[in-house]
């Protein structure tokens, strides 16, 4: 038997690997479940650092770049963008792990950068058409910035959509996240004494920054099932390979998204099962477009969404390509 460890941020007990767990919302924690139980057929048991008995530690696995935590072989899982998280671009903590796992398709040799995407539970959601969708347009996503500058920042994109639909078509759209309630933040320091000082605020007067917030959701799929459209704009754009599950929220749930972020999205989903916002001059151009969609076409998009969920192209972003994927690169390596 060998042991080794996953760290990362908020990562202890073990939490990540229970699906029955209540923080298992949409069932994020599939991929990891099955990564346990992978490792676990090759006699290696896989526990979170606070669980793990340092002493006897095979190897570990980090969920992005953990400054001044290798104490052992290590394994990179690099998700976070460097206009994130910047340490993921410090070619010298790179040279720490013995490979590293990326989506970054300018990283990927197949030799010390391995190819792989973020993973999700692939659920194929049937053509149903607007009856059951009484809800037109929405966007989920937090109410954040990025602590940097940068012309790919999608951010603000995200909030001159809210704001055109608020001023145009308040009728046509809702808005759900974290933080909304709060006004939109400068970046670095600033932003969080902002944050702070708003949320203390807020315990004296009602702030209504955003008027299309609906709140919180417990689980998007409970959103998006009742919404025909969702605008789906990844954190950066124009990052090779940088696919999120965010296109996948809304295939699951049969619910069209209108996208932008990876550049080359084409060649991994085709350029039919979505709304490429890359093709329009502004929101209004958009929301024209969705307006004018027949039923029969959409039903079309839904059609094209499961067709490609079925087909060996979505196989790469499921939780069992992510489990086999890291397990056989991990267990090939440590035996050669």
């Amino acid at each position: 038997m060998m042991f080794a460890t996953l760290r990362g941020q908020g990562l202890t007990k073990n939490t990540i690997f229970n699906r029955i767990h209540p923080a298992n919302r949409d069932d994020c924690f599939a991929p990891y479940v099955l990564l346990r139980e992978k490792f676990a057929s090759f006699s290696v048991q896989l526990n979170t650092v606070d669980q793990a008995n340092m002493d006897n530690i095979s190897f570990e696995l980090h969920q992005d770049i953990q400054p001044d935590s290798i104490s052992a072989v290590s394994y990179l899982l690099m998700f976070e963008t460097v206009l994130v998280k910047s340490e993921n671009g410090d070619q010298n903590e790179w040279a720490k792990y013995k490979k590293i796992f990326t989506w970054n398709d300018e990283l990927v040799d197949g030799i010390s950068f391995i190819k792989f995407n973020f993973p999700n539970p692939i659920h194929i959601h049937p053509a149903d058409g607007y009856a059951a969708r009484d809800r037109f347009c929405c966007l989920i996503a937090g109410n954040k910035t990025l602590q940097t500058q940068d012309e790919r920042n999608l951010y603000p994109e995200r909030v001159k959509a809210i704001r055109w639909f608020e001023q145009h078509a308040p009728q046509d759209f809702d808005l759900y996240g974290v933080d909304w309630h709060l006004p939109v933040l400068h970046p670095g320091l600033l932003g969080k004494i902002e944050r702070r000082l708003w949320r203390y605020g807020g315990k004296y007067f009602t702030l209504r920054p955003f008027p299309s917030y609906r709140g919180k959701v417990e689980h998007k799929r409970d959103v998006l099932t009742r919404t025909r459209f969702s605008i789906c704009y990844e954190n950066v754009r124009d990052l090779p390979g940088y696919i999120t599950e965010k296109i996948f929220d809304c295939f699951f749930a049969g619910c069209v998204p209108v996208y932008w972020g990876a550049a080359n999205i084409a060649k991994y989903i085709p350029s039919d099962c979505f709304i490429d916002r890359r093709k329009f001059h502004d929101i209004a151009a958009v929301y024209a477009f969705l307006k004018a969609m027949t039923e029969q076409e959409f039903y079309g998009y839904q059609e094209r969404i499961a067709t490609f969920l079925q087909s060996d192209a979505a196989y790469p972003f499921s939780s069992e390509f992510f489990a086999e994927t890291v397990v056989n690169t991990i267990v090939q390596d440590l035996g050669n």
